[in-house]
């Protein structure tokens, strides 16, 4: 499931940092148009991945704050958690809100916290893109059980 994680994360990284990559590479945005329509999707996956992950590594995080543990692990831990959590509430909030019927509190509180976070998305694709490039160099060195 790791290298699925390093996809998803690498996927939004792109979409979060689309703005700029197009600015320098114009002719990615053929490339990053195919991605848009998935963005909502992307987003639920990476939200629920998240709190998955997070529910499996919470109890380990003593351990991985021990000395002897490998930094790169932690990381790439860390780093996966802010980006799921961070990019599946960005982009996954506006298709959980289609779901959910009639006009509740909860989906316009919702909605105003995604807009709170909208100005850190530059920032959370360039983590999203780092924790996958750890994670995959940790998975490579670690095997796929590492947490």
């Amino acid at each position: 499931m790791n290298w699925i994680t390093v996809i998803m994360l690498t996927l939004a990284g792109v979409l979060a940092l689309s703005g700029l990559i197009i600015a320098q590479k114009p002719q990615a945005k053929d490339l990053i148009d195919k991605l848009v329509p998935f963005q909502g999707i992307i987003g639920v996956v990476l939200l629920v991945w998240g709190i998955v992950n997070a529910a499996r590594m919470l109890p380990h995080m003593n351990d991985m704050t021990a000395s002897g543990f490998p930094m790169s692990i932690l990381l790439a831990a860390v780093g996966t958690l802010v980006a799921e959590l961070g990019l599946g509430f960005l982009f996954g909030m506006p298709l959980v809100a289609k779901w959910i019927p009639g006009e509740s509190p909860a989906e316009q509180k919702a909605m105003e916290m995604q807009k709170k976070v909208l100005p850190f998305q530059s920032l959370l694709g360039v983590v999203a893109i780092v924790a996958a490039v750890l994670m995959a160099y940790v998975t490579n060195k670690y095997g796929s059980r590492w947490w």
